[in-house]
């Protein structure tokens, strides 16, 4: 069966959010569809479908995740989680988060709605909802994100120019702070064609633990590799299988190769 780090690796990318007030436009990113194909010791144990799609107000975010494969003979988890963002005054915010697990992984269920409040260039925000069985209510001055809509400001704000990326989330029920900082650029080839991809690293203060993301510039900031290292090892990926915007046909893996680029 697989792990709970391995389920949510997708992009697991982890609960986050941009420090400060951001003045995104509420459609800066097209529609899109993607399949990543989550591998543990270079086999593949599970898909996971992330689907982007317009709403009047800003995005929704679905993630659909199932195990692949031999993983399918000794278990049957499943996920689906769902995230709702709202431009509200020029701001794009985190309204609603729901995420359901199936299998033997118990009490993972969420339900988080967060009301907004902004006056004269403040922002407050109250939280509240089910998380593993406990209820919860929280408050935040700064923009906050869940595991899945968090992909939405790092696509929108990720530059190779851009050093460090500060953020606010919430994971398991508080409210935490996290940082990624550019670290490499590499070159890949994907569905015919070569791409530069820039890596994102994030290091566990208190663990000897890394996630390392590596999003391709020319396609949007998509994902294109997530790696989740443990003692200096990797434990688990989850890599970009397919990847389809405004339902136009889909770019589908083909060959990865590349070396860095310094």
């Amino acid at each position: 069966m697989m792990n709970k780090q391995t389920f949510r690796l997708g992009l697991l990318i982890l609960l986050v959010t941009l420090s400060t007030h951001n003045v995104f436009a509420a459609h800066a990113l097209p529609e899109f569809s993607a399949r990543y194909a989550i591998k543990k010791y270079g086999i593949k144990l599970a898909e996971a479908h992330y689907q982007l799609s317009y709403t009047d107000k800003g995005y929704k975010f679905t993630q659909d995740t199932k195990l692949h494969g031999i993983a399918n003979v000794f278990a049957s988890d499943t996920v689906h989680a769902i995230s709702y963002v709202d431009q509200i005054r020029g701001n794009l915010l985190l309204q609603k988060h729901s995420y359901r697990q199936t299998g033997r992984e118990k009490n993972k269920d969420e339900d988080i709605n967060i009301l907004w409040q902004t006056y004269k260039n403040t922002l407050r925000g109250k939280i509240t909802g089910v998380v593993r069985s406990k209820e919860i209510d929280l408050r935040t001055d700064r923009e906050i994100w869940d595991a899945l809509s968090f992909q939405i400001p790092l696509m929108i704000e990720a530059d190779e120019k851009i050093k460090e990326y500060p953020y606010h989330a919430i994971l398991k029920g508080e409210i935490n702070d996290y940082l990624f900082v550019l670290t490499s650029t590499k070159k890949i080839t994907f569905s015919g064609k070569e791409y530069k991809i820039i890596q994102l690293v994030r290091t566990d203060p208190d663990r000897d633990r890394q996630l390392r993301i590596w999003l391709i510039p020319a396609l949007n900031n998509i994902p294109f590799l997530i790696e989740n290292y443990r003692d200096g090892k990797e434990h688990s990926r989850g890599q970009l299988e397919s990847i389809s915007f405004n339902g136009e046909a889909a770019f589908a893996e083909q060959q990865v190769d590349g070396e860095d680029d310094f």
